[in-house]
């Protein structure tokens, strides 16, 4: 099961989260260029996690989008892999409205 990681710029603990809940595969997004606002998800992503702090609103938006089109979860966190690690274990998702994501 793959899982894409959006934002941020050191994600080495929350990759380490998520392959210690089983998911096989992770990808990393930045989100720092326009670029992104155009790709498209892989094939085999099953869970996208967006780190709120370090992601533009027009990002955050699109990425809700495609995921609600294909039936992805999207976790919301703060750059917290505590915060990750409990959201994983209790399989919160969160659709509406997330953790500080339009705060800057």
């Amino acid at each position: 099961m793959s899982v894409l990681i959006v934002g941020g710029d050191q994600v080495e603990s929350l990759k380490r989260q998520v392959i210690a809940q089983g998911h096989t595969h992770v990808e990393h997004w930045s989100g720092r260029k326009k670029g992104f606002l155009k790709r498209s998800l892989s094939s085999n992503t099953r869970l996208i996690v967006m780190v709120c702090d370090y992601v533009s609103h027009s990002l955050a938006n699109s990425l809700k989008n495609k995921a609600s089109r294909k039936g992805i979860p999207l976790i919301y966190c703060r750059h917290s892999a505590h915060e990750l690690k409990h959201k994983l274990l209790n399989k919160e998702k969160i659709d509406e409205g997330c953790c500080h994501c339009y705060s800057f």
